[in-house]
């Protein structure tokens, strides 16, 4: 049985780890740059594999000691997910990559029944139900979902203003100037941006909506389609079943406060991070708890 168990959250934005050695309670933590499989895959492995060997460093250990979990974006694709176990196998033996839902949802209320909502540069919905079965809900990525993630609204915001460019050929709105403070007033500086924008710089945009919103039209506008699409994975992910809510990620501060009464008053504080989450999947796994396993789509 192995000394150690890290866990991992991987995201669109940053990537933490922490190792614990379970004897003494000793512990490491390393923060890192983005991995998700569906975004950039080639990063994605290499940020693990670099953050993996710095704290196996720091706490002078070796992979056989340590039995690893790591949550990570887009390890619902089976053959992603298979070629980072495959990458990361000779580094770490005692692996298992899942999704940062799966992590989140262990981490949020320590393993109890909760519904999660993770509101990042992606979104996605899970539930952990009574009878420990796991279900997931969205997280398809942004090329065909992730209603309610940072990188859409980033996404929204600059359709709207594009859209207030064709109507009035300026950008006169709040809204319009924060946006093109970034992306650039002139159109071929705009579309110069557009084709090499990645789903990080759509969600680097979002957190210009929210404080707009209150007076300016434009950024209420696109902030109130945000929130109906919020409602609606809070709504799939809780379908039929009444557990207690918990509202994850970058967005959940700046959200919570406007969504409906109804969603509001199941509303919980986080018991946990993802990482927590992950480090407590590891433990079942490494005691024979919990066998490997995904989420139910």
């Amino acid at each position: 049985m192995t000394d150690f168990i890290l866990g991992i959250d991987a995201g669109g934005t940053k990537t933490l780890g922490r190792l614990l050695h379970l004897a003494s309670g000793r512990s490491w933590q390393l923060k890192m740059g983005s991995a998700s499989l569906t975004n950039d895959y080639n990063n994605a492995a290499a940020t693990l594999y670099q953050l993996i060997s710095n704290l196996f460093e720091q706490a002078r250990c070796t992979g056989d000691q340590v039995t690893v979990v790591a949550g990570v974006p887009g390890a619902g694709n089976l053959q992603l997910r298979k070629s980072l176990e495959l990458h990361l196998a000779e580094l770490c033996p005692q692996l298992w990559i899942t999704t940062d839902a799966k992590t989140s949802v262990w981490g949020a209320n320590n393993g109890q029944p909760v519904a999660v909502v993770a509101l990042g540069t992606g979104s996605v919905g899970m539930r952990l139900e009574p009878n420990g079965e796991e279900r997931q809900f969205g997280g398809w990525g942004f090329n065909i979902g992730d209603e309610g993630s940072g990188a859409i609204l980033g996404k929204m915001a600059v359709r709207e203003v594009l859209d207030e460019f064709d109507r009035s050929r300026g950008f006169a709105s709040a809204l319009a100037k924060a946006v093109t403070a970034v992306i650039g007033t002139d159109p071929a500086n705009i579309l110069g941006w557009l084709k090499h924008a990645a789903v990080n710089d759509f969600s680097r945009l979002a957190p210009l909506v929210l404080p707009l919103a209150a007076n300016c039209p434009q950024a209420a506008k696109v902030f109130a389609r945000y929130l109906k699409d919020v409602v609606e994975l809070i709504d799939l992910t809780c379908l039929e079943v009444r557990l207690p809510i918990v509202i994850l990620g970058g967005l959940a501060e700046g959200t919570i406060p406007h969504l409906p009464a109804r969603i509001r008053q199941h509303i919980i504080p986080a018991a946990g991070t993802s990482v927590d989450g992950a480090l407590l999947l590891a433990k079942k796994w490494r005691s024979g708890e919990l066998e490997k396993t995904e989420p139910r789509l």
